[in-house]
């Protein structure tokens, strides 16, 4: 990536060869100079405002600072959130210098001063091309918090907890299963002995119908026929 953005910003530095190549370290600071002096029409000076531009490899043009002047105001300078706090600028709206500290890798790439007259006229004026040599800042990765003897503890008890109640529940649900399935197979051992068990006028009913007579009704015939016998 870093010989790829090299490469690119060497490119622009063919295409434009008027402009100013400056190298720097990350955390550095640089100074650029924009002036009505660089313009392609530079008799003219009805400029009131200047825009500092930043071109990067595959990305859009970004706004780096703002400057305006009216006469009988104060002069409006508006760095971009980007560069609030590390920008500083000295002189007059056309010639002026512009100091960026605090520089990163990020802030390669190709500068344009671009003076302006409301609201049509747009001139590119001056060229800067910034490298910067270092490794890109990374955001720190969030790191989860060690779990502490305490956490662990608290762990041990919640699970322990969790298990000797899935545990008692187990053991009520068996109890219950057992004592209904006890009461079921004892209910129907009572009806099967029941129905084995004949009725006792069934069985009369039964024997008359086939022509016999229970013992103790025979017995009873045979001795009223010896009594009218004597």
């Amino acid at each position: 990536m870093r010989i790829l953005s090299c490469f690119t910003l060497l490119l622009f530095l063919s295409a434009n060869a008027d402009n100013n190549a400056v190298w720097r370290a990350s955390g550095e600071n640089v100074t650029l100079r924009c002036s009505v002096a660089g313009c392609p029409n530079s008799s003219n000076n009805e400029y009131d405002g200047m825009f500092l531009y930043l071109n990067q490899y595959h990305e859009e043009q970004k706004e780096v600072q703002y400057y305006h002047s009216s006469p009988g105001t104060p002069d409006n300078i508006a760095p971009r959130d980007r560069y609030k706090d590390r920008i500083q600028t000295n002189g007059s709206l056309k010639d002026h210098t512009i100091t960026i500290s605090r520089l990163t890798v990020h802030d390669s790439g190709f500068y344009r001063c671009v003076f302006m007259h409301f609201p049509h006229v747009r001139v590119t004026c001056s060229e800067h091309t910034l490298f910067i040599k270092g490794v890109a800042p990374c955001p720190p990765a969030e790191v989860p918090p060690a779990l502490t003897c305490e956490n662990h503890l608290h762990l041990v008890l919640i699970i322990g907890a969790a298990c000797t109640v899935c545990t008692i529940a187990t053991i009520i649900f068996i109890l219950l299963i057992v004592t209904r399935v006890r009461r079921w197979v004892c209910s129907r051992r009572r009806a099967t002995r029941v129905a084995r068990v004949p009725n006792n006028d069934y069985v009369y009913e039964v024997m008359t119908a086939r022509g016999l007579r229970p013992a103790l009704e025979q017995s009873s015939s045979s001795i009223y026929t010896g009594i009218r016998l004597a």
